[in-house]
């Protein structure tokens, strides 16, 4: 990308699950944490070199996304919550490219405020938690994926 007339853009897809981190899914979140970790640390080491006009760096951490992936998990709040269609978060980075910005995308509009989290008092991330009901609405398809399997594993 470096040699290319044009440059290039690097896309990262991560989460706000990442920072969020809910209750059962410790192995996702970490994934997500690291890759945008990853990403920030790329995006510091082109601008040292200079070369961040040249490639630019986005960063997508949507919330749900409808893929199957997440098909069992119900949304706690839907007008707050939205879960996302994916050709839309595509669209949104295609626009990225094509208008050659770098940065980060978050969608819906409670992924913008996600950095905030991280700043509240550990009382007041609790109170957050239990409202928007993350840690639930995880931990309880979790749970149902573990009742399912010994049934589905018994009909085979």
């Amino acid at each position: 990308m470096l040699a290319a007339p044009n440059g290039g853009t690097i896309v990262n897809v991560s989460s706000v699950l990442g920072q969020l981190c809910p209750a059962g899914l410790a192995d996702y979140s970490t994934s997500k944490a690291g890759l945008s970790a990853l990403h920030r640390t790329l995006e510091a080491e082109l601008r040292a070199s200079g070369d961040d006009e040249k490639v630019k760096m986005i960063l997508v951490e949507p919330g749900q996304v409808a893929t199957p992936l997440f098909a069992s998990v119900k949304t706690p709040n839907k007008f707050f919550a939205p879960v996302l269609e994916p050709v839309h978060v595509a669209q949104e980075i295609v626009s990225a490219i094509e208008e050659g910005r770098g940065g980060v995308i978050r969608l819906p509009a409670y992924a913008t405020m996600v950095n905030w989290y991280a700043v509240l008092p550990a009382g007041l991330q609790r109170i957050a938690r239990f409202l928007s009901g993350v840690d639930h609405a995880v931990a309880q398809t979790s749970s149902q994926k573990s009742y399912d399997e010994p049934k589905a594993a018994k009909t085979e």
